[in-house]
């Protein structure tokens, strides 16, 4: 981390790196970075607040149907 500061990369370590999903039951839906915007819950405070399933992983929220993202309620 000190080195990526070091270098004035701008940007946290973490964040170098891309996510491949895969069948989504490692990715937690609220709390890891899976999208380029940033963590659900944050984005989402709202929506976050009136889930049921706060600890869901990706794999129980949706699935890609036809190349469209299908939503199950959460």
């Amino acid at each position: 981390m000190k080195a990526w500061k070091f270098e004035e990369w701008g940007r946290k370590f973490e964040d170098r790196f891309i996510w491949e999903v895969g069948n989504g039951r490692n990715i937690l839906f609220w709390e890891d970075n899976w999208v380029s915007s940033g963590v659900l819950k944050s984005r989402f405070l709202r929506l976050f607040s009136l889930s049921v399933s706060k600890k869901a992983n990706l794999f129980d929220c949706g699935d890609w149907v036809n190349g469209v993202w299908v939503w199950n309620l959460i």
